[in-house]
């Protein structure tokens, strides 16, 4: 990543107010899934959390750099291991990951992203580093739960089988402009993932 993209991530050296960054954050949050990105302001953003708009410029000088960290920081979006519930199966966990969150979730919040995503490199860079590869983290942490209970060949690679699911559904976003909804991960899940992995047939309700 370059370091143009590097500064967007951490910009370094700004002072932290994590009660007025959370309500910037989720006054940005709604207005992208009122508005989408092209409808969301600056100015709405600041007038919703009741910040000025010195406070908003101050922490995030774009709007690129505040959806990104709206995103990222949503709630059911950067989960670990320890947000998924053991279910027994590797693929109750797979769900979990999924349908674990409230309606409302990153779809909404990602659909007015996705076209500048597309359109910016930088922007790009930043979302796969804060986005991408913890989805790559937890998918290598699930497998790794599931070896540690049996479910698994012995000769699963777990490093590249956890790349397939956040390629999927980065590449359903991205290139194809698509939503993933129910039944692609359910498909995804039982046709792809669960195949490439499982020591035997696994049980499907």
């Amino acid at each position: 990543m370059d370091d143009s993209a590097t500064a967007v991530a951490r910009r370094p050296g700004r002072r932290r107010d994590d009660s007025k960054d959370d309500a910037i954050l989720d006054a940005a949050r709604e207005l992208l899934a009122e508005r989408g990105f092209d409808g969301m302001t600056m100015d709405a953003v600041a007038e919703r959390a009741g910040a000025g708009k010195a406070t908003v410029y101050r922490r995030w000088p774009s709007k690129v750099e505040l959806t990104v960290d709206a995103i990222v920081c949503a709630r059911g979006v950067r989960m670990t291991i320890d947000d998924v519930p053991d279910t027994g199966t590797l693929r109750g966990d797979l769900l979990a990951v999924r349908f674990g969150r409230r309606r409302g979730d990153s779809n909404a919040l990602m659909s007015g992203l996705m076209s500048v995503v597309k359109d910016d490199p930088r922007l790009g860079a930043v979302f796969h580093e804060q986005f991408v590869r913890s989805r790559v983290t937890l998918m290598r942490d699930l497998l790794e739960r599931a070896r540690l209970r049996g479910e698994l060949r012995d000769d699963v690679d777990l490093e590249m089988v956890s790349l397939v699911a956040p390629a999927m559904i980065s590449y359903r976003k991205l290139v194809e402009g698509g939503f993933v909804d129910e039944e692609f991960v359910v498909r995804m899940i039982d046709a792809v993932i669960l195949p490439l992995v499982m020591a035997s047939p696994a049980r499907v309700p």
